[in-house]
């Protein structure tokens, strides 16, 4: 009985802990070479797949956090351009960054951020 529920406990501490470290901005990325991405100004990257259906849902709230924050926003196939994944060690998608013009990050997202903070990052880039 004691074994059962501590298999038990050790399985809900281990999913908990994976859907913190899933939730919580990425702190990995330290920063961009924006010559990667083609572009000069700061930016809105989101790493993503053609197969990636989350990576679909997230397109309509990021291009709307790119329109308001007049910040460009950047797809990039991972897919297509494996490089740039390994460069910058993307290994979940979507993965979403923000960086200002310099290339410093401030804020990037392994899977879906919440509402409001990829536009309140991309706003403080200006």
């Amino acid at each position: 009985m004691l074994l059962r529920i501590s298999v038990a406990a050790l399985l809900f501490l281990i999913v908990a802990g994976l859907y913190l470290l899933w939730r919580r901005p990425s702190r990995r990325l330290r920063g961009l070479d924006l010559r990667d991405l083609g572009v000069r100004g700061p930016v809105i990257v989101q790493f993503s797949t053609r197969l990636c259906a989350p990576c679909k849902a997230a397109i309509p709230r990021l291009e709307e956090a790119s329109r308001e924050s007049g910040v460009p926003l950047v797809q990039v196939d991972v897919g297509d351009r494996p490089e740039i994944a390994r460069r910058y060690g993307i290994r979940t998608v979507p993965t979403i960054v923000v960086a200002r013009r310099s290339g410093d990050v401030l804020g990037s997202w392994a899977g879906m951020p919440a509402d409001g903070e990829v536009l309140e990052a991309a706003r403080s880039a200006r």
